[in-house]
C-alpha cells in the first residue's frame, strides 16, 4: 500500500496525522520520505515570459525605467 500527503507548508502536517499513519499501518514497517515541492508554474506562463525576454532583447527601447513611470504616475495623480 502507498499513500502520499501533499501540503502547502510544513505547519500543516500535524500529530494527528502522524496519529493516523500509525493507526493506520500498525505493527507494519513503513517509509517516510519528505521531499519539498517545487513552486508550479504553468506552460502557458514560462512561455509568456520567454516570449518578453525575447522581445526586450530584440527591442530594448522596450524596457521601462521604474523610477520614470513611477514619477509620471505620480504626475498624473497629482493632476486628478
Amino acid at each position: 500500500m502507498q499513500s502520499s500527503f501533499h501540503f502547502a507548508s510544513a505547519q500543516e502536517f500535524t500529530p494527528a496525522i502522524l496519529d493516523t499513519i500509525r493507526q493506520t499501518y500498525k505493527e507494519k514497517p513503513i517509509s517516510i520520505y519528505i521531499q519539498e515541492d517545487e513552486p508550479f508554474v504553468p506552460h502557458w506562463q514560462i512561455q509568456e515570459v520567454r516570449r518578453r525576454d525575447a522581445l526586450m532583447v530584440n527591442n530594448p527601447e522596450y524596457l521601462l525605467d521604474c523610477d520614470v513611470v513611477i514619477s509620471e504616475l505620480e504626475k498624473e495623480l497629482e493632476m486628478v
